[in-house]
């Protein structure tokens, strides 16, 4: 298929799920949207982590997997390129209240094939999830608003890059843990979540956080990632 010509996205089966979420409210809200789409409680396996997770999903198959991004033990975009890259053939669904550029891009860059906000109440997420049974790639409104601004402002005004091919030097250097923090920046983790995965504290995050904002000239999380690609510090 050519680049011009769309990806068709396959149905997707809703049975069996596998749910990925820490949060208890959240959790008996999925089991009530889930079941008025024909999904009873055997039908639904669910994870807290993304280790357990992972430890289903290399025990049983899926028709679909919802996931949160924010996870005791990481980010769901961790789990999605996981999935991508062992089980390709179960798609990903994000259910999250992440809105940030840099996570949605980052889901939807791992695989995600929809991204869903928890604040749409239990009849909006059933339609949603029901789409992607005909084939849909259910994308809340307010993050499809989202992305065709962002397009929109890159037609209008494309960030100047350099006519060459090789990344741009950064003055000054990032040290090996400050490139450790930009890469967990972009793939959408807070900074809790990153104190927790590097065993540190979120202090320690927040100064280096400050040090990577100087060093790349930025004042932002989405500025930060684009820079940083920019000068060749992520793939």
């Amino acid at each position: 298929m050519s680049n011009s010509q769309l990806e068709v996205v396959e149905a997707v089966s809703l049975h069996p799920s596998l749910v990925v979420e820490d949060d208890p409210a959240m959790r008996e809200r999925l089991a009530r949207v889930l079941s008025t789409l024909g999904n009873d409680a055997p039908q639904i396996a669910w994870a807290d982590s993304i280790a357990t997770a992972k430890e289903l999903l290399d025990a049983q198959s899926f028709g679909v997997a919802l996931v949160d991004i924010g996870l005791p033990d990481g980010s769901g975009v961790e789990l999605i390129g996981w999935m991508q890259a062992r089980h390709p053939k179960v798609p990903a669904v994000v259910i999250s209240a992440f809105r940030t550029e840099e996570v949605i891009f980052a889901a939807l860059r791992a695989g995600a094939i929809g991204y869903l906000l928890k604040e749409r109440d239990d009849l909006e997420l059933g339609i949603a999830l029901r789409s992607i049974e005909q084939g849909g790639a259910p994308i809340d409104p307010a993050i499809a608003r989202h992305i065709l601004g962002w397009l929109a402002a890159q037609r209008v005004s494309p960030p100047a890059v350099p006519a060459a091919d090789a990344p741009v030097p950064l003055p000054v250097a990032l040290t090996p843990r400050e490139r450790k923090i930009l890469e967990l920046v972009a793939q959408g983790l807070s900074n809790r979540d990153m104190a927790e995965s590097l065993s540190i504290s979120r202090l320690t995050v927040e100064c280096h956080t400050k040090n990577i904002y100087r060093k790349l000239a930025v004042g932002s999380r989405t500025e930060a990632v684009y820079q940083a690609r920019r000068h060749g510090l992520l793939n």
